[in-house]
């Protein structure tokens, strides 16, 4: 499957009839290519799932949080007035726009060595 086919196939699949979110896919799309040492041009349909839900976590975690920086509160302590803030993890804007270790997880299945087609 190619990359455009890909981004047809989550855009119906996430029913996005218009091309707002196509830039956030084509990113996540290229991600998983270059972590999977995978030529855009041949992407296995298996992967379909994996970057539909990365997809998707991205366009949630934008439409609450908006596209500015926002720091996630991990804890907030109201006895002398301390704010700890997410610093990293799943659900940490790293964790949202990377791939986090449960996405390498899915995702060793199909890596692909370098220099190997």
């Amino acid at each position: 499957m190619t990359e455009s086919e890909m981004l047809t196939v989550v855009k119906n699949n996430l029913k996005i009839e218009d091309e707002t979110q196509d830039l956030i896919i084509s990113d996540v799309i290229l991600l998983v290519c270059e972590y999977c040492n995978i030529n855009i041009e041949m992407i296995p349909n298996a992967l379909e799932r994996i970057i539909r839900k990365k997809a998707k976590a991205i366009i949630d975690y934008e439409a609450a949080s908006g596209s500015g920086f926002a720091q996630d509160i991990a804890s907030i302590k109201e006895g002398d007035g301390t704010i700890t803030y997410v610093t990293s993890g799943a659900n940490g804007k790293e964790g949202i726009y990377g791939l986090s270790d449960s996405d390498k997880t899915a995702l060793r299945l199909y890596r692909r060595l370098r220099g190997y087609v």
